[in-house]
């Protein structure tokens, strides 16, 4: 019996996708077809949004990306920011907390101190809960049972590095992108959406075309996603392109449904 093809997916209106693992090649670095299908899409009038857990001062790596909007979901939800602004940004951790490189040099921005004395200090927008023992779905487990329904707990992390993130009641990447969607005048059902970590299942969730990384967390691959090529191979930017090249088809061939 021959089987009926998958229906080809709708070009979206928005494109959201995530960066660690997702839209960064594993270097960290934006590859060049990734970077291409970005400004491709702006050329074919449709945006490109990044939603991250990344805090606002590691989103160098998108500032000077041609084609891609200007606002950034980061920090889990937490903010929207405008790549173009100038603000300062604070970090503060406990003595015994162990920092990424990029935060260990000399910077006026960090400070250290008792978490209760930082939280005290100034307004916040995320808390990180790090363990040198256990890996990040347990810790995850163990932080969701102390903290209930009172906040959002999500992790982000690989290569089992115990690390959680901790933000306000409802605050997710979701609820942030809601905000835009309404800003923009988009549907949510006409978003595509990409990540690969539980720290993007809201948002994946909320938007009308889910897409996940072949390299995805486990509990990404088992839901119903569409899975694209893994970060190693720009499957985001494939994807984008593949998109791309139909508006193109139907600009030239009209009558021809995108």
């Amino acid at each position: 019996m021959t089987q009926t093809p998958p229906a080809t997916p709708a070009v979206p209106q928005l494109i959201v996708s995530d960066l660690d693992g997702t839209f960064l090649s594993p270097d960290g670095t934006v590859s060049a077809e990734n970077r291409a299908a970005v400004l491709a899409a702006q050329d074919a009038g449709i945006p490109v949004l990044f939603a991250t857990g990344r805090p606002v001062r590691w989103l160098d790596v998108i500032r000077d990306l041609p084609g891609a909007h200007p606002t950034v979901i980061a920090s889990n939800g937490a903010v929207l920011y405008d790549l173009g602004a100038d603000a300062g940004t604070r970090f503060g951790y406990e003595p015994g907390y162990r920092t990424w490189r990029s935060d260990a040099r000399v910077d006026p921005a960090l400070f250290t101190g008792p978490a209760e004395e930082i939280a005290r200090s100034e307004e916040f927008v995320k808390m990180l809960v790090q363990s040198r023992t256990q890996a990040p779905d347990a810790l995850l487990e163990q932080v969701s049972a102390v903290v209930g329904d009172a906040l959002t707990v999500t992790h982000s992390a690989a290569r089992d590095l115990g690390l959680v993130e901790v933000s306000g009641p409802g605050v997710s990447k979701a609820s942030m992108l809601a905000r835009c969607c309404t800003q923009l005048g988009i549907d949510p059902a006409a978003v595509a959406a990409f990540g690969d970590m539980p720290n993007d299942v809201d948002m994946l969730a909320f938007a009308g075309m889910p897409h996940v990384v072949a390299n995805a967390h486990p509990l990404l691959l088992a839901g119903s996603y569409r899975v694209v090529p893994g970060n190693d191979s720009s499957g985001v930017g494939r994807t984008i392109l593949g998109w791309v090249g139909r508006t193109r088809t139907a600009a030239v061939l009209p009558g021809v449904s995108a």
